[in-house]
């Protein structure tokens, strides 16, 4: 890194990335570590470029860097994650939310604006961990009135913090998937359950592993297990016009199409690809 007397933060950065370079790490980590520690806009770190770097600043920043080089991951060291333009917090008790499921969210949201338009509807989000797609629903959609559930407290005490930072009225249930709100019925169930099978954890980045809720991520049967439960319990809980929209593994569409077919004989069930061409998405409406 630079030294004491040339510590301005277009420098420290600059360095930065030449750390990252020599560890195959990537860079862009190295501008995105201080502006989310800071809470600070792209703009306010271009305002600031030639100003000196306090002590305290330098000595966090650098404390964060080696923590990413030593694996952990960039939104665990500063606390939050961007998720449809909404900076949320996570901890080790929620998955980091990725950009697979923000493609969950904007089908959704998109079929739902076509279809009802400005109509308020009851919206359920199974397994909410930081209460992104929740959270996103709500923000999208203010005349919903949604219902939040997982079976982790500490998963809930996110999403709820996440929820009063944005003054939004969401209901948090705590239980194992759909107990929480038994008897009741929803326009649209939207959904990323645990879907990973055990056997594919040779196959995962290790940092993913090492930090993030393994309960989040992994289910029995191949990853099938949650799946195969919610087929049967959830035509109890859909309107008759209601919409699921959930995410999937991109080796599991074919199985799940055919078993969602049968739990659903009425609907309509597709798979549909994300941005990388992989089946992400299964949709029933």
């Amino acid at each position: 890194m630079v030294s004491i007397s040339t510590r301005t933060y277009q420098q420290v950065v600059q360095n930065a990335v030449k750390y990252l370079e020599k560890f195959n790490k990537n860079t862009y980590v190295a501008e995105r570590l201080l502006i989310d520690r800071l809470d600070w806009t792209k703009t306010d770190f271009i305002r600031h470029l030639k100003d000196e770097m306090t002590d305290s600043i330098y000595l966090q920043y650098l404390d964060d860097l080696n923590q990413f080089i030593e694996g952990k991951p960039l939104q665990y060291i500063v606390g939050k994650e961007w998720f449809y333009g909404i900076p949320l917090k996570v901890t080790k008790d929620t998955l980091i939310p990725r950009p697979e499921t923000e493609e969950l969210v904007h089908a959704a949201l998109k079929h739902l604006n076509q279809t009802v338009g400005e109509k308020p509807l009851r919206v359920l989000d199974i397994g909410t961990g930081s209460g992104a797609i929740a959270i996103t629903m709500k923000s999208e959609r203010p005349q919903d009135i949604v219902t939040a559930t997982d079976i982790s407290g500490a998963a809930l005490d996110v999403a709820k913090k996440n929820t009063e930072s944005l003054d939004l009225a969401i209901r948090f249930l705590q239980g194992d998937l759909l107990e929480p709100v038994s008897l009741e019925t929803f326009d649209c169930i939207i959904s990323n359950p645990p879907y990973i099978g055990f056997d594919e954890k040779e196959l995962m980045d290790v940092s993913v592993l090492q930090h993030e809720p393994h309960s989040a991520l992994f289910a029995d049967n191949g990853g099938f297990s949650v799946y195969e439960r919610l087929a049967y319990e959830l035509p109890f809980y859909l309107k008759t016009d209601g919409c699921l929209f959930m995410e999937i593994g991109f080796q599991q569409g074919e199985k799940l199409q055919q078993l969602y077919q049968q739990a659903f004989p009425d609907k309509e069930v597709s798979i549909q690809k994300d941005i990388n061409g992989l089946d992400r998405m299964l949709i029933v409406k």
